[in-house]
């Protein structure tokens, strides 16, 4: 089998729809139910990337068979392509300075790491910080005072974190240097991320999303008939990752070659509200040893 890394950065606001409504958000996106981070999961991922695939020659083979007619008797096949959740690297949060940074956290890069090395690639060591403190990539953001990082006061340390500045390096590298038009983002990260304790995070990742207020008019009058409803996304410039596996029979060159073609440095659609340009997203994908 062969292990991939899937990359995927927002150039919209995303939104993956859950089972119910949170609070007052009628529509919220997906969330891990132990730490409330942001997730896509693999079920919705999938249907995302065989979406994406059209009717290419070797959907079934890779993403399974269409299911099956309630009318007829016979089954499905699942596909060889493996799909995982596709879970949150660093999520823009608004600042006081440079417009925003980017957050991350001990478990968001632990996470990363072990995708990494799936695919056989070394990493930096994971910085660790006390529960309601934080870490910056840059010196710019080191500072004796708190930072403003969304609606909370984060001290970032008086100097510079040399392992989150290696992995904003390693990841600006791997999800942002390979366009021009993507080179300036992938500048601002290796200098603009920033990582939050475990007390201080799920915070940040819930008060930080966006939230929009729509209604459902009438056709003829134009008057409201259902609404108004909230809506959660992603921001844009969100970085999420997830781990494919090509498995057994499905393990071949045309079909590495194909899922290249499909989701390495291409513009992907996930998630909802498709006619409102929402859920677009830059696709990178890193390829492992064959095993």
């Amino acid at each position: 089998m062969t292990e991939f890394l899937l990359y995927l950065y927002a150039e919209s606001p995303v939104h993956t729809g859950a089972a119910g409504s949170l609070d007052v958000i009628d529509l919220p996106v997906q969330r891990e139910a132990a730490t409330g981070y942001p997730v896509i999961w693999g079920q919705s991922l999938k249907g995302a990337l065989r979406q994406q695939a059209g009717d290419a020659a070797w959907v079934e083979t890779m993403f399974g068979s269409a299911i099956a007619d309630p009318a007829e008797d016979g089954g499905t096949n699942p596909g060889w392509l493996a799909v995982g959740d596709a879970q949150l690297v660093a999520m823009p949060v608004p600042t006081l300075r440079r417009t925003f940074a980017w957050l991350t956290t001990e478990i968001a890069l632990g996470r990363l790491a072990r995708k990494y090395g799936r695919v056989g690639h070394a990493t930096p060591d994971v910085p660790r910080v006390g529960p309601d403190i934080g870490a910056a990539a840059s010196a710019p953001w080191a500072s004796e005072r708190p930072e403003a990082l969304g609606p909370c006061l984060v001290p970032l340390g008086r100097e510079r974190d040399g392992l989150l500045a290696a992995w904003a390096a390693r990841i600006a590298a791997d999800v942002l240097s390979w366009s021009e038009m993507l080179r300036p983002f992938a500048g601002k990260l290796r200098e603009d991320l920033v990582l939050a304790g475990a007390d201080v995070a799920p915070m940040l990742l819930r008060e930080c999303t966006e939230q929009a207020v729509r209604v459902q008019l009438r056709k003829d009058e134009k008057t409201v008939e259902h609404g108004p409803f909230y809506s959660e996304y992603l921001p844009a410039e969100t970085i999420m990752a997830a781990s494919l596996t090509l498995r057994g029979r499905g393990d071949t060159q045309e079909h590495r070659q194909a899922l290249h073609g499909l989701l390495d440095e291409t513009l992907i659609q996930v998630g909802g509200d498709e006619t409102l340009g929402k859920g677009l997203m830059w696709a990178r994908l890193i390829a492992g040893e064959d095993r």
